[in-house]
């Protein structure tokens, strides 16, 4: 009796999910390890391993040496901004097109299909294969001038850019600005110092990066999002198993909620007062403007900004925004993404 209990026990022990080899996994986080993106890998981390993949997380507040490392082999996957997530999936890196995707609702929407099944022969192209997705809200321009309110007012103002942020760069010549290039690391201080008048930033940036300093008493965010901000996580094609993988995009796309939540609360910390709202007639013609550099950009030689979107993804975003928005001129011109 004794022995037939040992190996019922030992059988129970050894009955859960078979561990495959431990994967490094690089985190970006603007925070590093104190970071609210941080955070929630680690419930992803715990979700996997009940999958049966052990992970080990590792946070990098440089985002440019977290794909260093990808290419050099240091990280078996990993967590970067859709803009870097250009460098590997030209699909999904679109989804923060200029004003492809203005609001949450959109947003939801996108969310669903990039998390659908028919979504899956653009998430891996042989070489690297899109592990997921988080939304993490929506890009916003921090402004000196609360007078900024009409694409107009941008004329002649200096905007940080980020390396390799070719259509932010094409918006801001569209609009007669100039470019001020930027790092992740310092375009906050950039604009807090004087060297910039607009930045283009989620809401986290208001009180994490201190972005309030360089308002001073008289700028504002204009209360329209100019693009969305989503984390992507990105692995070579042959590392995990298509079982594991599809496992991977489903439990991010079920931290859809948490995320947001993490965003609402970040844009409920800034300020009624510093908010700029922006009248109908206003917002239209930003719309039109965004759209417009999507289309000049779609024109463009491949070696100059050429193919920065996915064609598809910019086909897929238009149909969105006319669902949502079946009014817009967009939805019924003869000159469509």
């Amino acid at each position: 009796m004794i022995r037939l209990w040992r190996i019922l026990l030992i059988t129970f022990l050894f009955s859960g999910p078979a561990w495959a080899a431990p994967k490094t996994f690089c985190v970006w986080d603007v925070v590093g390890a104190a970071g609210d993106f941080f955070n929630l890998m680690k419930t992803y981390q715990l979700e996997a391993l009940n999958a049966g993949q052990q992970i080990e997380l590792k946070a990098y507040r440089n985002e440019l040496r977290v794909v260093e490392d990808f290419r050099a082999g240091r990280c078996d996957m990993i967590a970067v901004t859709d803009l870097q997530a250009r460098l590997f999936n030209r699909f999904t890196g679109s989804v923060s097109a200029i004003g492809a995707v203005p609001y949450y609702d959109d947003l939801k929407i996108v969310m669903h299909i990039l998390a659908s099944r028919r979504a899956v022969r653009r998430l891996d192209d042989g070489e690297f294969k899109i592990m997921g997705m988080v939304p993490q809200g929506g890009m916003y321009l921090f402004v000196k001038d609360r007078n900024i309110t009409t694409v107009e007012d941008l004329r002649g103002l200096r905007f940080t850019v980020l390396p390799n942020h070719k259509d932010a760069e094409h918006m801001v010549e569209f609009v007669g600005g100039k470019v001020v290039p930027a790092e992740v690391t310092n375009f906050a201080s950039l604009f807090n110092d004087g060297q910039a008048d607009v930045s283009y930033a989620p809401a986290i940036a208001y009180e994490v990066l201190e972005m309030y300093e360089g308002m001073g008493p008289n700028g504002g965010i204009v209360r329209y999002p100019l693009g969305q901000f989503s984390m992507q996580l990105i692995a070579r094609s042959d590392e995990f198993d298509d079982k594991f993988t599809m496992k991977s995009r489903q439990i991010l796309a079920d931290m859809y909620e948490a995320s947001m939540k993490i965003n609402f609360r970040y844009e409920r910390t800034i300020p009624e007062e510093r908010w700029i709202d922006i009248g109908d007639d206003a917002i239209a013609e930003y719309q039109e403007m965004l759209r417009g550099v999507r289309l000049d950009l779609a024109k463009q030689p491949d070696h100059e900004v050429g193919g920065v979107y996915h064609p598809a993804m910019m086909s897929m975003l238009r149909k969105v925004r006319c669902h949502t928005n079946p009014g817009a001129v967009e939805c019924y011109s003869a000159e469509r993404e």
